[in-house]
């Protein structure tokens, strides 16, 4: 199941007080007692433990829609209580006026005045395309009006974050992006803008946005250094787009996405282990072999312990054609963990191949060795020793090579390619 977000779970907004997320983590446990609501108390417990750690806070954030900040501003003259009927009767007479008089100096300031009264009522029945218009209109007249200005703008982004909420996502897309125009700065709308874009499956928009909130971000990091929040919302990111382009159909280009993007990584955090892990992945599959090995032993030297590191430098050499190192690597893996399925697997498919590459290439006496070590293994697999006697028949040892076709009948007594062979080394002989 998926992890809830932390916000919902607590009922706070992104952006809450440490202060305020205790209270609501307290209000929470009261309500949800942990004796009697074991699982839900433990997701809460979950839910809180993340926004108290500021790295963890950060991977929230990132993913989570900004709330829009700020409020309608409204005077008193603009809540004024006279029939609507009568306020806009009289923006049609100021209307007229102003046309006819366009330099009359008493008729603007009055036409703005009942503009603002008219975007009030229309805002307090939640008609808001009618109050854009009416806000809009007043900044036609007067483009440095303060009041409408933050009215609009704050209207765009409040009606922007609840249709996307609601997913009406074209709708908050141009709401967001409207705000934008007025108010180029707001990286809380630019980082919605990414979240929303992205969701509605509009990657060029999206990247778009991501990569100015990155940037921005970057800046901000540039300035305070020491800002571990804002680093891990950083590299959030990029691991967010490294872990897509890793997902999406495999192309020289996506594999390029996911280094750059686990690169960038490391340069904030150059422990970090999934960027490292991935970017060896990645190296693997483009057969980048070499470069894949240097940042596996990196990686092991800081966790000696990991098997699964382990495992992936064993394949490394081994694609290499560093065949010894391969087989080192896994036993010694298999040293400190005897019974690691994983571990045997990878050793004797490598054991496996390997052989089968060097009988096909003539080289039976070092194709033998490696089917002997395997069978160590696996003492009982009849395809194994039907290698090994055909391994012995192309080097011209029919008697070893009827002794284990007699054993492959041993193990799979209906065997009708060793049956057949057998009968041809008697019938040679």
């Amino acid at each position: 199941m998926a992890e809830q977000n932390a916000y919902a779970v607590l009922n706070v907004r992104k952006g809450a007080s440490e202060q305020d997320i205790k209270l609501a983590y307290v209000e929470m446990v009261k309500r949800y007692d942990p004796e009697k609501h074991t699982e839900r108390f433990m997701i809460i417990q979950s839910a809180y433990e993340r926004l108290r750690d500021p790295k963890k806070r950060a991977k929230e954030d990132v993913f989570t829609l900004n709330y829009p900040a700020g409020e309608f501003m409204f005077t008193a003259e603009d809540r004024s209580d006279e029939p609507l009927t009568d306020v806009i009767d009289r923006i049609k007479r100021l209307e007229s006026q102003l046309q006819a008089e366009p330099d009359n100096p008493a008729v603007k300031p009055a036409l703005i005045a009942n503009y603002l009264k008219r975007a009030f009522r229309q805002a307090q029945k939640k008609m808001w395309q009618e109050a854009i218009k009416d806000w809009s209109a007043v900044l036609k007249i007067d483009p440095t009006h303060q009041r409408a200005r933050n009215n609009l703008l704050f209207c765009y982004q409040y009606l922007g974050y609840y249709y996307s909420l609601h997913n009406l996502l074209d709708e908050a897309i141009g709401l967001y992006e409207r705000s934008l125009q007025m108010w180029p700065d707001n990286l809380d709308v630019i980082h919605n803008l990414a979240l929303i874009s992205e969701r509605n499956g509009d990657r060029e928009r999206a990247q778009k946005y991501w990569a100015e909130t990155v940037r921005r971000w970057k800046q901000q990091l540039d300035k305070t250094p020491d800002d571990e929040y804002l680093r891990q919302c950083i590299i959030e990111v990029h691991k967010h787009h490294g872990g897509k382009a890793l997902e999406s159909v495999p192309t020289p280009e996506t594999k390029q996405e996911a280094l750059t993007q686990y690169r960038e990584i490391l340069r904030f955090n150059p422990t970090d282990f999934e960027a490292q892990y991935n970017i060896a992945s990645t190296l693997m599959e483009e057969q980048k072999f070499d470069e894949a090995i240097e940042v596996l032993k990196k990686l092991q030297v800081q966790h000696p312990k990991n098997l699964e590191i382990v495992n992936l430098l064993g394949w490394a050499y081994l694609n290499a054609g560093k065949f010894e190192l391969a087989f080192g690597t896994w036993r010694r893996g298999m040293a400190a963990d005897p019974k690691n399925t994983t571990l045997k697997d990878s050793m004797m498919r490598a054991r496996l191949a390997v052989g089968k590459k060097l009988k096909e290439g003539g080289l039976y006496t070092q194709a033998l060795v490696h089917f002997k070590e395997l069978q160590k293994l696996m003492p009982n697999a009849w395809e194994l020793h039907y290698e090994i006697a055909e391994t012995l028949m192309r080097k011209g040892d029919r008697r070893s090579a009827l002794t284990e076709f007699q054993r492959v009948l041993e193990l799979d007594p209906k065997n009708k390619l060793a049956k057949k062979a057998i009968s041809d080394i008697k019938l040679r002989a």
